[in-house]
């Protein structure tokens, strides 16, 4: 049976930001990453049993980027399989905001990532001193990938919510494959813990 998650946090958050939502999936056995973008990062081996993959936002592109063995279906929140604008993209973010934005992070990373976060719906302190090369690399992956491609192949085993009032065009576009629009923003395992912990739930008890 299915009782294992790999979890992937988005760009400016940790991996504490989890927490509300596996407060609630007491008996799941759960991997997170933590992206080192306020200190040492943390990248823990693929669960050896099946499991899901979960991903916020750019931890969803991050997901679909790399190989899964073993893993039973995705489950993505406030997620997409590209952020930048492009001629049949016309709902991403436009490349030269996040040039700026890079550009700007050089110069006042804390600055970046309070004005990212109030964006986002959230006003909580930093969970720690921001590392720019690690920010600096989060943005350029934004910037760059495409995995439309790689998430059409998931099929029905891809799953996904996101928020009505998500400030991304990108995350409001969502996937192909079917998926949930509820009442929230950016920053639903945050704001609707609850909910997502029930989605999670049902996809684990999908995958037997």
């Amino acid at each position: 049976m299915t009782r294992a998650l790999y979890l992937v946090h988005g760009w400016g958050f940790d991996a504490s930001f989890w927490t509300p939502m596996l407060a609630r999936l007491p008996d799941v056995n759960a991997q997170v990453v933590d992206c080192g973008y306020f200190g040492s990062g943390h990248r823990p081996a693929l669960p050896e049993t099946p499991y899901l993959a979960v991903g916020h936002s750019a931890g969803s592109l991050a997901l679909l980027g790399q190989d899964l063995p073993g893993c039973a279906g995705l489950v993505f929140f406030n997620g997409f399989p590209r952020f930048t604008a492009a001629s049949d993209f016309p709902d991403g973010t436009p490349e030269r905001l996040l040039t700026r934005m890079r550009a700007r992070l050089k110069r006042d990373p804390v600055a970046v990532l309070h004005d990212f976060r109030a964006l986002c719906g959230t006003d909580a302190p930093l969970p720690g001193t921001p590392d720019g090369n690690a920010l600096d690399r989060g943005l350029e992956a934004l910037q760059q990938q495409d995995h439309r491609v790689k998430a059409a192949g998931w099929g029905n085993r891809l799953h996904w919510m996101t928020g009505t009032d998500d400030p991304f065009g990108a995350a409001q576009a969502g996937f192909a494959s079917p998926g949930e629009r509820v009442a929230g923003g950016h920053l639903l395992p945050l704001t609707r813990p609850g909910s997502c912990a029930a989605l999670v739930r049902r996809r684990l008890d999908d995958a037997g």
